[in-house]
């Protein structure tokens, strides 16, 4: 009988008091952290801990040093109320989300000054997210951030230059992909796809296309009670390829699997691949069929960045050589051996010639792995 709502300058509880189906009683819970007033100033969230604590994510862009925790993650006690810092450096946190076995937080992040590319953050305690709006202002750490944490996933900008609500595909209703989570973007009105893993204790992993052709500015992602994915659109302001001003959506799941790449899984010498279902033999280990790179992305106060090579060049990415590809007995999973790439870059991989025992082609041939760690 309560719904708790993230305005601009209050987390708000909402209780229907006389039982008639319509709150009637409205209750600040917090209003500690500062508002400007801004266009830009948002208040994201909640997300909900399993201690029932509550995390607001506050836009850091066109913010005021003397307002306290502009561009913060502030986490809202459960018993008391009480507000504190939990981590800093967000610009634009579109999207949130408590994901996996202990319910981590995590959000979508906006390109734009300090923020090289659209993102996904796994927020910890105390640490620093990139852009320096926060106050206590962490101006001397510009270049130098302490405590800087890199994102789980990078979305290239080709794919998604204005990443925006998460949901999460929790049982088997809506495909194979349980687990995995689904983001959106607002400018180029899609939906991701985004498999995760922990590498030496910290979350990252792979993003692909997913879905297209909503009518509405993908912003609002969830996973209804019937297992089927609702979309929310809104154009407002902002550019967008979607040509409706408000939008609703739902996405089923039909019974159809694609030929897909599954999840992928980081080994001290490449990458394993595994699909929706069986590979051709021929084509699965066929070297020539797999195309492979890496890139990063510059910090700095520009809007925005171009990928960056092994070598420091704008505009470049650095070939990697698939030296393998060994297809397990199976034939469920490929292993890719990768020559010359490195921690701290995104690999893009594309498979243009792979086919399935059943002669398919991929229903999305390129997908891009930030790989933040090498296991050991």
């Amino acid at each position: 009988d309560r719904i708790y709502v993230a305005q601009k300058c209050e987390l708000t509880r909402l209780t229907d008091t006389d039982g008639n189906g319509e709150a009637d009683l409205y209750e600040a819970i917090n209003a500690d952290w500062g508002f400007t007033g801004n266009y830009h100033s948002y208040t994201f969230g909640p997300v909900v801990d399993p201690n029932n604590d509550f995390y607001l994510f506050l836009t850091g862009q066109h913010g005021r040093w003397d307002v306290p925790y502009v561009g913060w993650c502030v986490r809202i006690a459960a018993n008391d109320h009480k507000l504190e810092g939990f981590c800093s450096g967000l610009r634009a946190p579109n999207g949130w989300a408590a994901f996996g076995p202990a319910l981590d937080v995590f959000v979508t992040d906006n390109q734009g000054e300090w923020i090289g590319a659209c993102k996904l953050n796994h927020l910890q305690r105390g640490k620093f997210y990139g852009f320096p709006a926060s106050y206590p202002a962490p101006e001397a750490d510009y270049l130098r951030p302490k405590n800087f944490q890199p994102p789980a996933v990078w979305f290239p900008r080709r794919l998604a230059p204005s990443a925006s609500g998460i949901a999460v595909i929790t049982d088997d209703r809506f495909g194979p992909f349980q687990g995995q989570m689904l983001v959106g973007d607002f400018q180029n009105s899609i939906v991701m796809r985004v498999a995760l893993e922990k590498v030496k204790g910290e979350w990252q992993g792979a993003v692909w296309p997913f879905a297209k052709g909503f009518v509405g500015a993908v912003n609002r992602l969830s996973i209804g009670p019937d297992g089927k994915l609702y979309v929310g659109g809104c154009k407002r302001a902002w550019s967008t390829a979607a040509p409706m001003e408000y939008s609703l959506e739902r996405v089923s799941f039909t019974g159809w699997t694609p030929f897909e790449v599954k999840e992928v899984h980081a080994q001290r010498d490449g990458l394993d691949l595994i699909f929706t279902e069986p590979v051709e033999a021929t084509t699965g280990t066929n070297t020539e069929n797999y195309a492979a790179s890496q890139f990063t992305y510059e910090y700095s106060g520009s809007y925005g960045s171009p990928e960056i090579d092994h070598e420091g060049r704008k505009n470049s990415s650095t070939p990697i050589e698939v030296a393998q590809a060994a297809l397990s007995a199976e034939r469920m999973r490929v292993s890719l051996s990768l020559k010359g790439w490195r921690a701290g870059y995104v690999t893009a991989v594309r498979m243009v010639g792979v086919r399935s025992a059943a002669g398919r082609g991929l229903w999305h041939d390129t997908f891009y792995y930030t790989l933040n760690h090498v296991p050991e």
